[in-house]
């Protein structure tokens, strides 16, 4: 059951980061094993449409971006 999705936002200002974020540096790729570890969620349960699109996100992320990624939990 995929019941957690992923939802992210292109960000150029670090300023924004207020509070515990998951956030990806341009360069660098979205590992969806060590997030699910950050929120203590089962990887399992992690939507593997939506964790694609945040890889390819980050992925054309271009220098001076982040990519802050959050989730959703199905009911």
């Amino acid at each position: 059951m995929n019941s957690v999705t992923l939802a992210y936002t292109v960000v150029t200002n670090p300023d924004s980061f207020v509070g515990f974020k998951y956030y990806v540096k341009a360069g660098q790729a979205f590992d969806a094993d060590d997030f699910a570890y950050s929120y203590k969620l089962n990887r399992s349960d992690l939507d593997p449409d939506s964790v694609l699109a945040t890889r390819e996100a980050a992925a054309n992320l271009q220098p001076g971006e982040w990519l802050t990624v959050s989730h959703s939990i199905a009911p």
